[in-house]
């Protein structure tokens, strides 16, 4: 009778443990089978997993209690996590600096960095027209395709020649801290522990498993954008909001896909300040790319976009250590559709690039429409946080896992909205 008792406590406080901290199980699922699975399965059911994984985090999201806690009774931070933040700040910038010395700068290894500061931040510095037609790496000439948050930030370390990859350190870093400090708010100790280990956690996998993605791309900027989007759009500062969807916007060209949701939830959950968010985004659009660039030459965009097709076409033809009949490597890492396009498809690789992002960009409007009208008859059961965050992991999962070149540190935005998704259990929504 004891045994029998003792056995349904355990089954009790598994369940009761699983019941309380299901979401963050989720999430820690979606760390494991990107930082760890990948291409180790068929090519076929990584993505599969991944994206159906992601899913569901987007929509347990959306459908979960929102337990607000008044802020007297907030969980006070005590100094010594600010010494901590500083400590892990220093022992990460060691690391980090480790990494950048095994890993030079090199434009045989990745042209992205390269080309940030040779290209756009010499011509900035020089006077030049950013956007005018610039040699590629074996495409001829094409139109330079970054977006201004994409290269501006590094003008700074341009200007006073330090390694640009302390940019990228530095604002992740200012986000994490935003994160710690001003966004997490926790009923006890192990309640905020369990939250700020998070963002952590993800820095150590991309140093430890992810670190030539590091060390010579830029997206852990981009990465953080997200990050500091994500928190605002749960805080409703609008501000806030305003500034992360314009460094998102005029980073990657992603989040333009989330835009028409937001501004459907907006205008039934926020009408009052929809109009004044608007405006923002506009006015910084315009500073920033509209009247600098844009009205300068107003083929730059779609010109820039259509870059990013001849990039796929070198992807899709395999990378230059390859046999000739080798599968393209960035195609089968197990983390995008991309590769069963290349499969699967008939046609030459053009035609086969064409259908696919044909396929994304219809999948990626059934969603929006899907997502539209699922709001439309449900908007009064959940909070305005909870619809935007799940509409903008939806989104991004959607976009990224149909992308042409599935990048592995493409899909670290989604995985940073996650993060913020797991630290939303007990935030106040203040309107």
């Amino acid at each position: 009778m004891k045994q029998v008792l003792l056995k349904t406590q355990i089954e009790l406080m598994k369940s009761s443990f699983i019941s309380k901290y299901e979401f963050q199980l989720l999430v820690f699922i979606e760390f494991f089978i990107f930082f760890y699975l990948g291409n180790k399965l068929e090519f076929i059911v990584s993505p599969l997993i991944l994206t159906a994984t992601s899913l569901f985090i987007a929509y347990k999201f959306l459908i979960q209690k929102n337990e607000t806690i008044p802020d007297n009774a907030n969980f006070e931070v005590k100094k010594i996590y600010k010494l901590f933040y500083i400590l892990t700040l220093i022992l990460f910038g060691i690391w980090a600096y480790f990494v950048m010395l095994k890993n030079p700068i090199d434009i045989k290894t990745s042209d992205i960095i390269p080309y940030i500061n040779d290209l756009y931040l010499k011509r900035l510095f020089n006077g030049e027209f950013i956007y005018n037609l610039a040699p590629g790496l074996g495409y001829g000439n094409w139109t330079p395709n970054y977006l201004p948050f994409h290269w501006l930030p590094f003008a700074i370390s341009y200007y006073f020649q330090f390694d640009h990859r302390w940019i990228v350190f530095g604002t992740y870093f200012i986000a994490v801290y935003i994160y710690l400090f001003h966004y997490i708010k926790a009923q006890s100790q192990q309640d905020f522990l369990i939250k700020a280990c998070l963002p952590f956690i993800f820095l150590i996998h991309i140093l430890l498993i992810q670190s030539d993605n590091f060390a010579h791309t830029v997206e852990l900027l981009i990465a953080s954008y997200y990050f500091i989007l994500a928190m605002f759009l749960i805080k409703n500062n609008v501000l806030g909001k305003s500034i992360g969807l314009v460094i998102t916007v005029l980073s990657r060209y992603i989040v333009v896909f989330y835009i028409p949701i937001a501004l459907l939830i907006e205008f039934y959950l926020n009408n009052k300040k929809i109009l004044i968010q608007i405006v923002l985004v506009i006015t910084m659009i315009s500073a920033f790319y509209v009247i600098p660039f844009l009205i300068k030459d107003t083929s730059i965009f779609f010109k820039g976009a259509a870059s990013y097709d001849l990039a796929a076409l070198g992807e899709w033809n395999g990378q230059s250590w390859q046999q000739a009949h080798d599968r393209p490597h960035q195609l089968f890492q197990g983390l995008g559709f991309a590769s069963w396009a290349y499969s699967f498809l008939n046609g030459s690789l053009e035609n086969r690039i064409y259908i696919f992002k044909t396929m994304m960009l219809l999948i990626t409007c059934i969603s929006i429409l899907i997502i539209g009208i699922y709001f439309i008859k449900n908007k009064s059961k959940y909070s305005l946080a909870n619809w935007h965050l799940a509409s903008l992991k939806v989104i991004l999962t959607i976009v990224i896992s149909f992308s042409l070149v599935p990048y592995s540190y493409l899909f670290w935005s989604s995985i940073m909205v996650s993060i913020v998704m797991v630290s939303k259990n007990n935030i106040n929504d203040k309107i």
